[in-house]
Order: C-alpha cells, then structure tokens, then sequence
C-alpha cells in the first residue's frame, strides 16, 4: 500500500510538472536543444561520409563539434578528418571588427627594409606564357649563398566579403600570419601545400588563428566552405623580393653588382622558374616569363572543386 501511494505520488509528481511548458530562454532547455541539433548534424555527418562526401561530412561534424565541444566527440574526429591536412587547434584570437581592409598584395624587401644605396638596379617586366595575366613575385640571392636573413614578419591574410585578402602576399621564413574571419559566415581556411600543410578550422567572425611559416615555399590557401576563395602566400629564404604591379612591372633599387639567383613566380604557376641573373653597375634591364600552369583547386581532402559563379 505505502509503494502504491509513494507510485502514485511519484506520478502526480511527473504529471505536474509536464503540465507547464519551462519558461522562455530556460538554459537546460536551450542546452538540450543544442544537443538535439548537434546529434542531428553527426547522423547527417555519418551519412555524407558513407557516400564518400568526405568534404561535407566533416564540414557537418564540425558544425556539431562547435556545439558540444570537442572533447565530447574526440575519438569520432579520426572517422571525418582521415586526408585531410593537420588540424591547427591553437586557441582562438578576438579581432577587432572594425578593422580596416587589407590591400591586393602585400610583401616588398624594398618598402619592409630598404637597402643603403648601391652601384646597381634591376627592373623588369614579367610576362605570363600563354593568354592573361596576374600577380607575380621575384626574388633575387647572391649566386654565392652568402647574404643576411631579413627578419620574420608578423602579417595578416583576412577573409572579408568572401574573399581572401591579400589575394598574394610575400613573408621571410619565419614570419607568423593571422587569418581572421570578418564576414556574417563561418570560413575554414586550409593548406594542402608541402611547404605547410595545415586546417584551421572553421570560426566566425570577430575570430582569428595564427600559423607560423618555418619552411620555404608557395603555399596556395583556400576555404573548405567556399570554392570561390583561394589566395597564395610566398615564403621566401632570399634577401629581395618585390611583387609585380598590375602590368608585370617591378624594381630593385639598390643591388650589389654581381651574380643573382632570380626565382620567378606568378599566382597561374605551379612553383617558381628559377635562372641566373648578372647585375652590372647601373641600372638593368630584364624580361621575364612565368608558366600558367597552377593545378586545380581542390578541397581540404584533394578532391576537385569547382569554381564558384
């Protein structure tokens, strides 16, 4: 008799409170909501990953990552992250939104570190083979193997408008770059480049990640969520590098007459060209090319992607 009426009091009990909706903006609610979502999302995950949609899947598992954590589905992140280059996981960094934009190009030993003048000049014009054009990068380094290191820069590669920008930019080895996010969406910027692998998540916006580039190379960036962005970075060993203007030109103002090797590069090539080069006292005179032949862009998996219209 006292087990039925503690039942039937227990009953009661449970009856009372469903009789009520919780309150509005009620935190357990709002979390078992989240929770909902999330688990949703992983189903949706699982799915897109049995088919072989490996970018779409991990796109939704990191979607539910965001909303549990990431401790909470750590042993699953394997399952949807296997390809896919190394995941950069330091902590994230507040950007100020009103930031204001970041130029086209950035990266110039002669505007970073000026040269003392010297007896000799090197100017130029770059051509693409084949039709169009494009942003190009020239580095020049003694033949002999002996200059000095031009010190790591700190710069900043930000994703405004669904755009990268600077869509080129040029840093000494050893230089550190933000990428922060400043449109209404979540970017995931990644690499799949030798130079400097790396995935950095997806984050909104007022948020930003760094990368240090300890390794020389030509690091083509894209965002796994928007086909249509893609941008190159430029590391670089060599003590002058200047980037093209708009028609191909570029200038060094002030070079030690001798023997260079000059690596030359344009945002439609694969890996830069590289030639000798002799600099006499004076000012010189060069024309170069640059091969149009950039793979295709591909997803954080390697997988093709097509442009966005």
């Amino acid at each position: 008799m006292r087990i039925a009426s503690t039942l039937a009091l227990s009953l009661a009990g449970l009856s009372l409170a469903f009789a009520d909706p919780p309150a509005k903006n009620d935190p357990v609610e709002e979390r078992a909501e989240a929770f909902r979502e999330a688990a949703g999302m992983l189903q949706k995950a699982n799915a897109m990953r049995a088919r072989g949609n490996k970018s779409l899947a991990e796109q939704l598992f990191s979607s539910a990552e965001l909303i549990v954590g990431p401790e909470a589905v750590a042993e699953l992140a394997p399952l949807f992250r296997e390809g896919a280059p190394p995941r950069v996981a330091t902590p994230l960094k507040t950007m100020a939104k009103d930031a204001p934009p970041q130029p086209a190009s950035v990266g110039s030993s002669e505007q970073e570190e000026p040269e003392p003048p010297k007896k000799g000049s090197l100017a130029g014009t770059l051509k693409l083979e084949g039709a169009g054009d494009g942003i190009g990068v020239i580095t020049l380094e003694p033949s002999s193997g002996h200059f000095r290191k031009r010190t790591p820069k700190q710069r900043t590669i930000e994703q405004r408008d669904r755009q990268f920008a600077p869509r080129v930019m040029v840093v000494p080895v050893g230089s550190t770059v933000a990428f922060p996010n400043f449109d209404p969406v979540y970017h995931n910027v990644f690499s799949r480049s030798e130079a400097a692998p790396f995935d950095l998540g997806i984050y909104k916006n007022g948020q930003a990640r760094e990368y240090t580039f300890n390794k020389e190379g030509v690091i083509r960036l894209g965002c796994n969520l928007h086909a249509n962005m893609s941008a190159f970075l430029v590391v670089v060993s060599a003590p002058h590098y200047v980037i093209t203007d708009g028609t191909g030109k570029f200038k060094f103002n002030s070079l030690e007459p001798g023997k260079y090797k000059l690596r030359v590069w344009s945002e439609k090539s694969a890996q830069p060209v590289t030639e000798e080069v002799n600099v006499k006292p004076g000012a010189n005179q060069v024309t170069l090319t640059a091969r149009a032949d950039a793979p295709v862009a591909t997803d954080k998996f390697g997988a093709p992607r097509a442009k966005a219209p």
